[in-house]
């Protein structure tokens, strides 16, 4: 009869899968039925370790960060890609001249700009006084405005969920 590799003195209970190794029932560890020894189990731990501690460390150096605009703004979206391992960063529009110049140009009686920018208390007046076409007159050239400036501009000066 044999006897366990660690422990001469007891006889052995059946071999190793990993090792091959005559263990005894102290050593044992059944792993899906099979019998393994307390030293290939830990080495199989320690491999596996070092194999997840490898993948985060890798996964974390070339995964670029990704950040989602959850607010639902009508502009673009903040992207972040990987381009020759720097990242390009677009700014966050929230929102969109075209937008607001055609609201402003076409409802700008009625005060549609302003109620888009947020600016409630403005529209309120607006319509208020749509009758006599002052808000009109205001809106179509507010409109103009917005659709002359640049993004940059525009953004800096009306949207204030901006950010460069």
């Amino acid at each position: 009869m044999s006897t366990c590799y660690v422990h001469e003195e007891a006889s052995s209970v059946g071999t190793c899968v990993s090792c091959g190794k005559f263990i005894c029932a102290n050593c044992n560890t059944e792993l899906k039925g099979k019998n393994t020894c307390k030293k290939c189990v830990d080495e199989m731990f320690e491999e596996n370790k070092r194999k997840m501690d490898k993948l985060e460390d890798s996964s974390k150096a070339q995964q670029p960060m990704v950040f989602m605009n959850a607010g639902g703004g009508g502009g673009a979206a903040s992207a972040s890609s990987s381009v020759g391992g720097e990242a390009a960063w677009a700014p966050q529009f929230t929102k969109s001249k075209v937008a607001a110049g055609l609201l402003a140009i076409l409802l700008g009686a009625f005060g549609a700009h302003k109620f888009y920018f947020g600016k409630w208390i403005q529209g309120i007046v607006y319509l208020v006084f749509f009758w006599t076409y002052i808000p009109a007159i205001l809106g179509i050239i507010e409109g103009i405005r917005y659709l002359v400036l640049s993004d940059q501009d525009f953004a800096q000066k009306y949207d204030d969920g901006y950010k460069a």
